[in-house]
C-alpha cells in the first residue's frame, strides 16, 4: 500500500507535461536566482514535446492547447541579464528539427511565435549567442514548406513588406566564423527553393536584392586580394606563398560553389538576377580589362589572375548563359578577324554565303547580352554592357569603320602567342574549356571547335572552311609551336610547367589529325633529345639507384595529368606557375641532388609519353610496371637484403681502416661495400670479440652518392659523402603538410684513415667496383624503357 502511495509519476505522461507547464507559466521573471530552474523546466519542456511527437499524440495536444511556445516568448522577454537567450535558442531548435507532426510545425510557425522570437533584441555583437541564434534559424527554415512559409511574412495588400527569418538571417552572410556562414546559405537555399511567388517578388526587390550585389562585390574583392597576395613582394618561402594562394583560392571557390547552389534552384527570375549581378558585378568587368591587364595598366587584377578566374568560373559555375557570355567576349576580336578575312577571301564566290561583320558582330552582342536561361525574359543591363563593350572595342583596337584588318596577335591571341609561358598555358587552358563544352552557342561553336562534328563531316567544302575559320584550325601550327617552345627549352622552366604544357599539346594534337608539320617535329624531337640527354646523366648521378622507383611512382602522375578533363583540371596550376622556383643557391648536397633527378625523370617521362602519342596516337603503358622493385637480371657480389644495424657479416671483403666518429676515439673498422640487385650498402663493421671472420655492423651508408675521394695531402684518407636526405620521409611530409625542400641540408661526411696510400688506393677501386655493379643493375631494370625507346626512334626514321 505504501508502494503505491510513492508510485513516481512517468516524466513522459500528459499529467507530468502539464504540471511542467504550470510551473513555468508561475514564473513572473528570469534571473540569476532562477535561472537553472528556468532552463530545467524548459529542457523537460523539449524532452517530452520530442517524445509525444514520436509516440504520444495527446502530449502534441496539450502543447498546442497551452500554447507553450509562448511561454519561451515570455521567457525571453521577462529576462533580467540571466543570460538565459542561448540555451532557450537551443532548446527550440532541438524541438523543432526533432518535430515531424505537420500539426505541430504549423502551430509553432503560428500566432508570430518564431518571428517574435527572431525579432528579439539580442546582444549579437560578440559572445557566443550568433552561432546559438544562427543555428535555430536553420532549424526553422528546415521545416518551412509553401504552406508554413506564409506564416513567417508579413503582407501589405498582395506584396511581402517583412520576412524576418530571411533578412535577419542576410546580417550573418559574411560572418567571420565559416560555420555561421555555412549555416545562412543553408537558410537562403532552404527559403529559394520553397518556390513561393510573393518570397521571390520579396528577394528581388531593393533593397533586399542588393544581397546579390554585394555578395559578387565582395567575390571580386577576394578576387583582387588573391591577386595582390600572389604578386606581393617580399622573402616568403615559396611553399608558404602556395598554400596561401590555395586557402585565397579556395575562399573563392567556395563562393562560386554558393552560387553554383543558387543558380540551380529551378527559378528563372532568380536565375536571370544572379546571372546579372553575376556577369555585371564581376565577369564582364574582367573580361574588359583584359586587353589592359596584359600590360598591367588600368586593370585591378593581372591577366593571370583574370585567367584563372575565368577559368575556375567556367568549371564551376558553367551554364550556357556563363560560357557564352565569356566565350562571346573572347571571341570578339576574333570574329572581327574572321569575317574580313572571309569577306576578303571569298569575294568572288557567289555561292559563299558569309554574313557582314557587323551582322556576326550583332548577334554576337545579342548573345552576350541575353542569358539563354531566362528564355528572353529581358536583358542584362544594356546600357551598362553597351559602355563596356565600346571600351572593349577601343583596348582591342577595333573599328568597324575604315575596313582594317585587325592584327591577327591580339584579343585573346595575344595572349596565346605571349612570350609568358604562363600566359600561354592559362589562355589556351581556358580556350579549351571553352571548345569541350556543350553548351556553347551555335554561332561561337565553329570559331573555337577542335573537331568535326557527325554533321559536318556530310559537307567537306563547308567543313574545311569552317575548321580553317576556327581559331585552333587556322592557328593550330602557330599554338602547337608555341606549346613546343615551352618543352624545348625545358632547362628555364619546372616539371609542372613541362607537364601542363604537355597537357595542352596532347589536348590539342587528340584533334589535329595532320599532327605536327615538319618544323614543330623537329622542335619535339630536339626537346625530347633534351629530356633523354639529362635522363641518362642522371644514372651517374647520386640518386641513380631510386631512378626505377621514380620511373614507377611519377609515370602513373604524369598519365593522370595528360588524361585530365579540362573540366575538372585545376586551374591553380596558372597561379603556382608565377611562383619563383625555389633556388638552390648552387648547393650540390643530396637533397637538392633528388629533387633534379626527380625533375629529369619527370621531364623524360613526359617527352616519352607525347612521343609515343605523336607516333602511336595512344598514351603508352609503364614499361616497368611488370618488374618489381630491386629486381633485376644482374648477378652480384653479395646478399645485403639482410644487412642492418648489430647484425653480423662475414669480413672475407672487408677492407681494415680506421675511422673517428665525433666526441670518440679512433676505432678499428672494416669497410665492407655490398650490392645486391638495385641496392647497395656500405657497412662499417667492428670485429666480433668471439668469431674472428665476423664483424658486428656499427654503421651503414647507401653506396650510391659516396663519390669516394683521396685527399690530396693524405693519400692514406678517403673522404666519402653520406646522403642523409629521406625522401620517403619528405614525401609523406611534403603530402601531408605542404612541406616544402629545407633551405640547407648538410650530408655527412666519413673519412677512413688506411695504413699506407696503396691500402687507400685499393679501397677507392673496391667501392667504385660495387658502384659500378649497382649502376648495371639499375640500368638492366630499366632496359625495358630505353629498348622500348629505340624502338620509337626506330619508328620515326621509317616514317
Amino acid at each position: 500500500m505504501m508502494r503505491s502511495f510513492w508510485r513516481s509519476v512517468d516524466r513522459f505522461s500528459v499529467l507530468h507535461f502539464r504540471s511542467v507547464i504550470d510551473e513555468l507559466k508561475q514564473i513572473k521573471v528570469v534571473n540569476m536566482r532562477n535561472r537553472e530552474l528556468v532552463l530545467d523546466l524548459l529542457q523537460s519542456v523539449v524532452e517530452i514535446i520530442t517524445y509525444g511527437d514520436k509516440h504520444d499524440p495527446s502530449i502534441l495536444e496539450c502543447f498546442m492547447d497551452r500554447q507553450v511556445v509562448a511561454e519561451f516568448v515570455r521567457m525571453l522577454d521577462i529576462s533580467e541579464n540571466s543570460r538565459i537567450e542561448a540555451p532557450l535558442l537551443q532548446y527550440l531548435s532541438i524541438m523543432i528539427q526533432n518535430m515531424d507532426n505537420e500539426h505541430a510545425i504549423y502551430y509553432c510557425f503560428s500566432n508570430g511565435y518564431i518571428n517574435s522570437i527572431i525579432l528579439h533584441p539580442y546582444e549579437l555583437d560578440g559572445g557566443d549567442l550568433a552561432p546559438y541564434y544562427v543555428s535555430f534559424l536553420r532549424a526553422v527554415s528546415g521545416k518551412i514548406n509553401r504552406d508554413t512559409l506564409c506564416l513567417l511574412v508579413n503582407v501589405h495588400g498582395d506584396a511581402v513588406v517583412s520576412f524576418p527569418l530571411y533578412t535577419e538571417a542576410l546580417r550573418f552572410a559574411h560572418h567571420e566564423e565559416k560555420m555561421i556562414q555555412t549555416a545562412v546559405r543553408t537558410i537562403v537555399l532552404n527559403i529559394y527553393n520553397v518556390s513561393d511567388e510573393m518570397i521571390y517578388k520579396f528577394i528581388m526587390t531593393p533593397p533586399v536584392s542588393d544581397y546579390f550585389s554585394v555578395m559578387v562585390g565582395r567575390l571580386r574583392e577576394m578576387c583582387i586580394l588573391l591577386d595582390a597576395f600572389l604578386h606581393e613582394k617580399g622573402d616568403m618561402d615559396t611553399q608558404k606563398r602556395r598554400n596561401g594562394l590555395i586557402l585565397e583560392s579556395d575562399k573563392i571557390i567556395d563562393e562560386l560553389y554558393y552560387l553554383k547552389d543558387i543558380l540551380s534552384v529551378d527559378e528563372p527570375r532568380l536565375n536571370q538576377l544572379v546571372t546579372e549581378n553575376l556577369l555585371n558585378g564581376l565577369v564582364f568587368p574582367v573580361l574588359f580589362s583584359l586587353p589592359a591587364s596584359m600590360n598591367n595598366n588600368g586593370s585591378d587584377l593581372s591577366a593571370i589572375t583574370s585567367l584563372y578566374i575565368l577559368s575556375r568560373l567556367l568549371q564551376v559555375v558553367g551554364g550556357r548563359s556563363m560560357i557564352n557570355n565569356v566565350a562571346g567576349v573572347i571571341l570578339y576580336h576574333f570574329l572581327n578577324l574572321n569575317a574580313r578575312t572571309l569577306s576578303e577571301g571569298n569575294a568572288s564566290d557567289s555561292s559563299n554565303e558569309v554574313k557582314p561583320f557587323s551582322k556576326c558582330l550583332n548577334e554576337v552582342e545579342k548573345i552576350i547580352s541575353y542569358a539563354p536561361e531566362s528564355k528572353g525574359d529581358g536583358n542584362i543591363n544594356g546600357n551598362y554592357l553597351d559602355s563596356l563593350l565600346e571600351d572593349f572595342r577601343t583596348r582591342v583596337n577595333i573599328s568597324c569603320l575604315n575596313g582594317d584588318i585587325c592584327p591577327k596577335r591580339q584579343g585573346i591571341l595575344a595572349f596565346v602567342f605571349s612570350e609568358d609561358q604562363c600566359l600561354l598555358l592559362a589562355s589556351t587552358f581556358l580556350l579549351l574549356i571553352l571548345a569541350e563544352s556543350k553548351d556553347l552557342d551555335s554561332l561561337l561553336a565553329p570559331m573555337i571547335r577542335l573537331y568535326q562534328t557527325q554533321d559536318a563531316m556530310t559537307n567537306d567544302t563547308s567543313t574545311s572552311k569552317s575548321l580553317d575559320a576556327s581559331i585552333f584550325g587556322g592557328f593550330m601550327p602557330e599554338i602547337l609551336n608555341a606549346l613546343l617552345k615551352v618543352l624545348a627549352f625545358q632547362e628555364s622552366h619546372s616539371p609542372e610547367m613541362l607537364w601542363h604544357a604537355g597537357w595542352c599539346l596532347q589536348k590539342l594534337l587528340n584533334f589535329c589529325r595532320e599532327g605536327l608539320d615538319d618544323d614543330n617535329l623537329l622542335l619535339f624531337n630536339t626537346a625530347y633529345d633534351h629530356s633523354h640527354v639529362h635522363f641518362l646523366k642522371e644514372l651517374d648521378g647520386v640518386w641513380f639507384d631510386h631512378i626505377p622507383d621514380i620511373v614507377r611512382n611519377e609515370w602513373s602522375s604524369c598519365t593522370k595529368v595528360l588524361e585530365q578533363s579540362s573540366q575538372y583540371k585545376d586551374p591553380i596550376f596558372m597561379l603556382e606557375l608565377v611562383l619563383p622556383q625555389q633556388s638552390t643557391n648552387g648547393q650540390t648536397s643530396s637533397c637538392f641532388a633528388w629533387q633534379k633527378t626527380v625533375d629529369a625523370v619527370k621531364a623524360f617521362i613526359l617527352h616519352f609519353q607525347l612521343k609515343t602519342f605523336i607516333f602511336e596516337r595512344e598514351l603508352a603503358e609503364n614499361p616497368l610496371i611488370a618488374i618489381s622493385s630491386n629486381d633485376s637480371g644482374v648477378i652480384c657480389s653479395s646478399n645485403v637484403s639482410s644487412a642492418s644495424f648489430g647484425s653480423n657479416v662475414s669480413l672475407e671483403s672487408g677492407i681494415p681502416c680506421t675511422i673517428a666518429f665525433s666526441n670518440a676515439e679512433i676505432r678499428d673498422v672494416y669497410v665492407v661495400p655490398m650490392v645486391h640487385k638495385n641496392t647497395g650498402k656500405l657497412l662499417l663493421t667492428e670485429k666480433h670479440p668471439f668469431r674472428s671472420r665476423h664483424g658486428v655492423v656499427i654503421a651503414i651508408a647507401p653506396l650510391a652518392g659516396l663519390c669516394p675521394t683521396i685527399d690530396k695531402d693524405h693519400p692514406s684518407w678517403l673522404h666519402l659523402r653520406i646522403r642523409e636526405f629521406n625522401p620517403k620521409l619528405y614525401a609523406t611530409k611534403a603530402k601531408g603538410d605542404h612541406f616544402s625542400m629545407p633551405d640547407h641540408f648538410v650530408d655527412g661526411r666519413w673519412t677512413l684513415g688506411f695504413p699506407d696510400a696503396k691500402a687507400c688506393k685499393d679501397a677507392h677501386l673496391a667501392i667504385l667496383r660495387e658502384i659500378t655493379k649497382q649502376r648495371s643493375a639499375v640500368e638492366a631494370t630499366l632496359a625495358p624503357l630505353l629498348n622500348y625507346d629505340l624502338g620509337l626512334a626506330e619508328e620515326n626514321r621509317e616514317k
